[in-house]
């Protein structure tokens, strides 16, 4: 254990069986020291649920989260010394096991940042576009896809929202925000207004594009939409000679957005296709698309095929559209998502 100039604890984390060590702050989880310090561990969530980021304590006194629950780390696990990087604070200096991920992704450093709110705009009835221009730093690096945390008052927990917009070196950057019935995230969020300040940190997650000389499939629904949209940026920013499926569920007409966009996508670009559906039409409105839930879309639309897919929306939208994939032929490990 050391002390720093400001008086805040720190502690000696060493990795096993790789042997790096790396410096954690009192109060600072285990993953946000490892991603700080450039070390690629296998992580989702970021808050304790999706249990990706799992490693097992061999020597240290540490502090589980009470957020993390027992489906996500069982009790026989606890006792067995694993935990969850994510929600785990060090008490003193440990030793974990962890597997380091060896990928070919580029790799962005962590940022903590300051914003400025230079637009908040309403696109459904409960989805708000928010655009920010960072301040300090005054630009993040990061790999469409990916997203960004921010810190939300009165709660200790951020919040995670993902990039609706692809790099480019101007300091702005999108979000897309689904305003949820006592979500005090997503209410502090929405209810932003131009020239409001926001401070977090990022970037994280590893949503980004691999294989640009295969056909690709992009789902999302709701304000999945953002990474998608930055995916789908970054795809056409340089040349793709395969096709692209961009498959969209919303409930009704109403719940549709940046239509004409993705239209005039599809007219610059003949290999792009986007099919949005509706689960839930209103008799009363005019629509002559798709209907149904975008998973049996999906199967109407494609045959067997090779392709990589790129998934983002409520848990059930992912398994049944991972399960339509795989009727098409679409390998396990060719399928990279992110629940909304």
């Amino acid at each position: 254990m050391a002390q720093s100039k400001t008086d805040v604890e720190t502690y000696e984390v060493t990795l096993e069986p790789s042997g790096k060590t790396i410096e954690v702050k009192e109060g600072q989880t285990l993953l946000d020291a490892a991603i700080r310090n450039g070390i690629q561990v296998a992580y989702g969530c970021r808050h304790g649920s999706c249990s990706a980021c799992k490693c097992q304590v061999l020597d240290g006194e540490y502090e589980i989260m009470d957020r993390v629950s027992e489906y996500s780390l069982m009790s026989f696990e606890r006792e067995e010394g694993f935990t969850l990087m994510c929600s785990t604070i060090a008490e003193s200096d440990l030793v974990i096991e962890v597997e380091e991920e060896e990928s070919d992704l580029p790799f962005f450093a962590v940022h903590d940042f300051e914003a400025e709110v230079i637009e908040n705009k309403q696109c459904t009835a409960d989805i708000h576009m928010i655009k920010l221009k960072l301040s300090e730093p005054e630009t993040i690096e990061y790999a469409s896809g990916q997203f960004f945390e921010f810190e939300i008052p009165g709660l200790e927990d951020t919040r995670a929202y993902s990039l609706a917009n692809k790099f480019i070196d101007d300091s702005i950057v999108e979000f897309h925000v689904k305003r949820v019935n006592e979500g005090k995230g997503s209410n502090y969020m929405c209810d932003l207004q131009a020239g409001d300040r926001v401070t977090g940190s990022g970037p994280y997650g590893t949503m980004q594009l691999r294989d640009r000389t295969k056909d690709l499939i992009f789902v999302a629904g709701g304000s999945g939409m953002a990474p998608i949209k930055s995916l789908v940026e970054e795809l056409f920013s340089e040349g793709f000679d395969k096709e692209a499926w961009f498959f969209y569920g919303a409930r009704t007409v109403k719940d549709l957005y940046l239509t004409e966009e993705w239209r005039k996508l599809e007219e610059k670009h003949p290999n792009f296709h986007f099919v949005p559906a509706l689960s839930n039409q209103d008799p009363s409105e005019e629509w002559d698309g798709e209907t149904g839930f975008i998973a049996d879309v999906i199967g109407r639309k494609l045959e067997k095929m090779t392709a990589d897919a790129y998934l983002c929306g409520p848990p059930i939208m992912i398994e049944t559209t991972c399960d339509a994939l795989y009727k098409l032929g679409v390998k396990g490990t060719d399928i990279f998502y992110d629940e909304f």
